[in-house]
């Protein structure tokens, strides 16, 4: 079968092409160079002749909450316009499955712990208002394609990802892998303090990257149908404690100074990922620990060439 990878030179997209290897044809679209899927008539000229059977779609305009005060706009037209044009030009083309990845920042923002039910309860938080809006718009495709077309596609809610080959510059990476270049940097340069954003008492839940690309890849062998459903361990951790972790593994001996000023965001966020279990069988395999070291000597090894 013919597996469409969207966005395999993105940080998901690599992750997922790497552990499909060799089990399906697959085809790939590395980014706006190739083919702008953003223009449909771009993404639906490319699908008329690939013909694939499955798209996985790993391509987002995203970045931290710094980067999406500063794109607002684009922030929800481009990942709109992503969504549109990937249902519309998959079920025009018999792509037998479209499958999604989705942000958790999609819940409504008074939420403490996500469960697919509550989805749609209410707006997201503030600080991420634009991006959760536009990836909602997924979910809600999603369930219309099917009812109108019977198009089948399967959307996946993911706790926040980490991993090798993240984004760790400050403005587009999230918490962890800003915390990761942050302390490495203040290692190097001998630095005693380093700056976190807000109280350090946000609570967030984190999910390997490769536990995040298995769970889009066994959603291939899904039955036909409009799927929605979590992927998480319902465990978080406080944004200062995360950063202790990062600062044992990477031997830093300095202090966090907390920059109260700057907005934390949600509370708390903890995906609930029982239906994800019960649907593919499988739950998430990679302790924050052992992700955390492997990210770490990842960082290490590809900044310190």
């Amino acid at each position: 079968m013919k597996v469409l990878i969207v966005g395999s030179g993105g940080f998901l997209g690599s992750h997922v092409k790497t552990i499909l290897n060799n089990e399906h044809d697959i085809f790939e679209i590395t980014g706006k160079k190739q083919i702008d899927i953003t223009k449909y008539d771009e993404l639906d000229e490319y699908l008329s002749e690939l013909r694939p059977g499955i798209v996985i779609n790993c391509a987002a305009f995203v970045g931290g909450i710094s980067y999406g005060y500063k794109y607002p706009a684009r922030m929800l037209y481009e990942n709109s316009t992503m969504a549109i044009n990937l249902y519309r030009a998959s079920q025009k083309n018999k792509v037998e499955k479209l499958i999604n990845p989705i942000s958790n920042c999609a819940y409504p923002g008074n939420l403490t712990t996500y469960k697919e039910d509550y989805f749609f309860d209410g707006p997201p938080d503030d600080s991420v208002y634009n991006y959760g809006i536009a990836k909602r718009l997924y979910v809600q495709l999603g369930k219309s394609f099917y009812q109108e077309n019977n198009f089948s596609s399967v959307n996946v809610v993911v706790s926040n990802m980490y991993g090798p080959n993240d984004h760790f510059e400050i403005e587009r990476s999230h918490a962890l892998g800003a915390i990761i270049k942050k302390v490495h940097d203040a290692k190097i340069n001998n630095s005693k303090e380093v700056e976190l954003w807000g109280t350090g008492k946000p609570i967030r839940e984190w999910l390997y990257v490769d536990d995040g690309a298995k769970a889009l890849i066994k959603s291939i062998n899904l039955e036909s149908g409009h799927h929605f459903f979590n992927v998480g361990v319902e465990k978080g951790i406080s944004i200062l404690e995360l950063a202790e972790i990062i600062k044992d593994k990477i031997g830093w001996d300095g202090k966090f100074v907390l920059d109260t000023s700057k907005p934390d965001g949600v509370l708390e966020k903890k995906v609930d990922g029982t239906r994800g279990e019960e649907k593919l069988n499988w739950k998430p395999e990679t302790s924050l620990i052992d992700g955390i070291q492997t990210t770490v000597n990842w960082y290490i090894d590809k900044y310190e060439q």
